[in-house]
């Protein structure tokens, strides 16, 4: 009987053990010549992000200064009294909050969080800040009064603001803001969910324009052409940021004919711009009803915040009741059940929970604030501010470097701010 010949498989085997044995025996030549045991390339890498850190913070650091320099030209240029370095204050802290609130809500947020408790708690906080800002603002009236009974008299101020208030007047001050804005973000998330990223954020961006001729139409604020022309700029510099524009050159393919162009359209294209066209006329009665006398009573921004938080968190939980009372009317063997939801309402809370929630009050308090020194149009300012404090701090905190289109559409965003601000109409 011949000798059996050793199998492929064993012949394989013995060659990748020779491969094992042989890389293990350069690595301890290699460690008693004290070499290094890793790629070259990694190092080379490394040194190139280490030695090139300086010149990748020249961009953030110009982008700072020149956000510095424009306004503050802007601030001694403009002939808007109201223009001053404590609405600016306002505007670029709405702008940061923009910036940071998705990555708190991210982070601290879980995503099984109820949301209907997040929005009731958020409503809550926002009425806290915005009694506590409207205490505030009374006693620093009486403290700057010189007189000697600080309480009574910041007492007596807050009766006095009250004397012409009534639950009407708040129904024409805050209600149709209210309901508008609701009604708004309705039709947004439905057209959302029926459009493409690039069409929804480039009809978007008609928001700005939306505000300005909802403002014209409600408050016969006009705007010059040079005005205009910055807001057409703003509007560039948004697309520019985000890259949307090099999605408007790719060929895409023919779509089937089975698809429903109609419900593109009808669901998708309205809606959004429809919610743009809502936003802009709920900017501008909200404007109003700070700026100019509703139902008999000149509103501050903190007392504002009260009331279209109150209204809010009232809407928000009749719907919270009616969708109970939809499960109990259900049967009785949904019981069991509705006190499991009910138990669940808190659920995924923590301590961290209410940083991200306080954030996003603190923008609609700053967003009144805007509205009474600036206006709704310069909100949209605040907005674009915001994708660039946005790339700031992804530079800061992840490393990610700024892209030319970022700084071309920074630029475009100041050099529109600029224009904008300093030539008002007189």
């Amino acid at each position: 009987m011949p000798p059996l010949s050793p199998s492929p498989s064993s012949s394989t085997q013995s060659l990748v053990t020779a491969k094992i044995q042989g890389i293990r025996k350069r690595d301890v030549l290699s460690t008693k010549n004290n070499e290094p045991i890793i790629h070259h390339h990694t190092n080379q890498k490394q040194q190139t992000i280490l030695s090139s850190t300086p010149s990748r913070a020249i961009a953030p650091i110009a982008i700072i200064g020149g956000t510095i320099s424009v306004y503050s030209s802007a601030i001694n240029l403009s002939h808007n009294t109201d223009f001053t370095p404590l609405s600016i204050l306002y505007l670029l802290l709405l702008a940061l909050n923009y910036a940071i609130m998705p990555r708190l809500s991210k982070r601290y947020i879980h995503p099984q969080t109820n949301k209907q408790s997040v929005a009731l708690a958020e409503e809550i906080v926002k009425m806290s800040l915005g009694l506590g800002g409207w205490i505030m603002t009374s006693y620093v009236t009486a403290n700057n009064d010189n007189n000697l009974d600080t309480s009574s008299t910041t007492t007596s101020i807050l009766s006095q603001e009250l004397q012409n208030w009534s639950p009407t007047s708040t129904l024409i001050a805050a209600g149709l803001p209210s309901a508008l804005y609701a009604l708004q973000g309705t039709l947004t998330y439905t057209a959302y969910q029926n459009l493409d990223a690039v069409t929804f954020n480039g009809l978007t961006q008609l928001k700005v324009l939306s505000s300005a001729l909802c403002c014209y139409l409600v408050l016969g604020r006009k705007q010059s052409i040079i005005q205009v022309i910055s807001l057409g700029l703003l509007m560039m510099s948004t697309v520019i940021f985000q890259g949307s524009w090099r999605h408007w050159f790719v060929h895409k393919e023919k779509e089937p004919v089975a698809n429903n162009n109609n419900r593109h359209l009808l669901l998708g294209v309205l809606p959004c711009l429809t919610a743009t066209l809502l936003s802009g006329l709920a900017g501008a009665f909200s404007q109003r009803s700070l700026q100019k006398e509703v139902g008999r009573m000149h509103r501050n921004a903190y007392f504002y915040t009260i009331e279209i938080s109150f209204l809010s968190a009232v809407c928000l939980m009749f719907s919270m009741s009616m969708d109970w009372f939809r499960k109990y009317n259900r049967g009785s063997s949904n019981l069991m059940k509705n006190k499991h939801d009910r138990s669940q309402f808190w659920d995924h809370w923590t301590y961290a929970t209410l940083l991200p929630i306080t954030t996003k009050a603190t923008a609609g308090l700053l967003t009144a604030l805007v509205h009474r020194h600036l206006g709704s149009v310069i909100k949209g300012f605040a907005l674009v501010l915001g994708l660039v404090f946005s790339a700031l701090l992804q530079f800061a905190l992840e490393g990610v470097d700024l892209s030319i289109g970022q700084l071309i559409g920074t630029a475009l965003v100041l050099f529109s701010s600029w224009l904008h601000f300093t030539n008002a109409v007189q």
